[in-house]
């Protein structure tokens, strides 16, 4: 084996290593004036270096120090649809940044979205679906099986477990913590999961997705039984509706793919365009207005943001408000509530993208995902790939994490890595 190869190995290697550790919440985080709004620390602008982005740099780093000198053109490069608008995506997105109102979380965000593009690449071009597909399952299963103990014991406790960051980034919470979630369960108030991650949706949509790449494979793997049995329990546990129903969904799809094999092509077509027409449709909340006069805090939050978000789009049309910059000006474009002040992104992805980064960078990222969507329906192909994205989509339309958060963001990567994985 010479130099070259050893260095490619330590980069599908780290790769593994970052599957894993993908829930890991640990990160050296950078305090700056350009995080406060209104007096409030706001901590999606609060520039953060995780471990995930470490792991993610030496891949790519080791990656080139194996392929170099690079043997492939970038005329040969952009012959792919896919690379040719998520690398618009990216750099498109560049604009936005220069002309947002806080450069330095614009930029650090933007940092950390093109170091994701290229570990996107990566796996497109060293991450063979049919070779590895099985090993990613086995690091996915146990990311899922240590998560979800972790989950189970907090519902448990109604807390924190470890109460200690250093345990794997758990946030320190409890019933009396401010701000923590509680749901109201049989006139019992709960504190939901929240795992390793900063939101018990976000922990929610973790394992709603991989829980589904688990269960085709139960009958042959008493591993994946059990992480599967222990993650849906703690999935249960997030007390996330969003997740729950497309878990359900992801269930309702794995079942029709199973049983009948013919024209599996027009089945994930119907449903691929049944999925986008119901994204598009919960775009359009704010219009109705027995949304924003719901008594429901999650819904009328929702159509505020979402309000808030038109107005933005309406006046930064072209370049939007910048990268990461929503919540700078969200409290002063959002319509009057019975909430003082809640400053967070629009839950939607798609109305995020558009408000921040413009209609153009927005248009390169709608293809960038129809693409994706295009490639699954491939004879063939994981059918567990195509579930995830369906997933994904309805999962960015009821909140943002898959754009705001590290884990969820990287995880989104690995997964649109996959689809796109030249193996096909």
């Amino acid at each position: 084996m010479n130099i070259k190869e050893k260095y490619l190995n330590i980069s599908k290697t780290l790769f593994f290593l970052l599957v894993l550790i993908i829930p890991l919440n640990l990160g050296k985080h950078i305090v700056i004036n350009d995080a406060y709004v209104w007096g409030i620390l706001i901590d999606y602008l609060i520039p953060t270096i995780y471990v995930q982005d470490i792991i993610a740099v030496l891949i790519v780093f080791f990656w080139i120090l194996g392929t170099y000198p690079l043997k492939i053109s970038l005329s040969k490069f952009f012959e792919r649809r896919e690379m040719q608008f998520s690398s618009l995506f990216i750099f498109s997105s560049l604009f936005s940044v220069l002309s947002a109102q806080r450069v330095l979380p614009s930029l650090y965000f933007w940092i950390r979205l093109s170091l994701y593009f290229l570990l996107f690449v990566y796996i497109t071009k060293e991450i063979s679906i049919q070779k590895h597909f099985f090993k990613v399952l086995s690091v996915v299963s146990l990311s899922v099986l240590l998560s979800g103990l972790l989950g189970i014991f907090q519902f448990i406790k109604q807390g924190a477990v470890f109460n200690n960051y250093l345990f794997f980034g758990e946030q320190p919470y409890s019933v009396s913590t401010w701000g923590v979630v509680h749901k109201e369960i049989l006139d019992h108030f709960l504190v939901p999961a929240y795992g390793t991650f900063r939101h018990s949706n976000t922990f929610g949509g973790f394992l709603c997705v991989f829980l589904l790449w688990l269960l085709p494979y139960l009958k042959n793997n008493r591993k994946y039984l059990i992480s599967f049995i222990v993650g849906s329990l703690a999935l249960v546990f997030t007390l996330s509706y969003s997740a729950w129903l497309v878990f359900v969904l992801g269930i309702f799809l794995h079942v029709i793919f199973s049983i009948n094999v013919k024209k599996i092509k027009y089945k994930k077509i119907l449903i691929s365009r049944a999925v986008m027409i119901f994204c598009v449709a919960l775009l359009i909340i704010p219009v109705f207005s027995v949304f924003s006069k719901s008594l429901n805090p999650s819904i009328f939050r929702r159509s505020d943001l979402l309000t808030a978000s038109y107005r933005l789009i309406g006046k930064y049309t072209l370049f939007g408000v910048g990268l990461n910059n929503f919540t700078v000006l969200v409290d002063m474009y959002a319509p009057h509530s019975s909430d003082i002040r809640f400053t967070q992104p629009v839950h939607n992805v798609f109305a995020l993208v558009l408000a921040e980064t413009g209609v153009f960078t927005f248009a390169f990222f709608v293809v960038f995902l129809f693409l994706g969507i295009r490639k699954t329906l491939t004879p063939g192909y994981f059918h567990v790939l195509f579930i995830s994205l369906m997933q994904i989509l309805i999962l960015m339309s009821f909140d943002h994490y898959f754009l705001t958060i590290n884990q969820t963001l990287l995880m989104f990567w690995i997964i649109m890595g996959l689809v796109f994985s030249e193996s096909y």
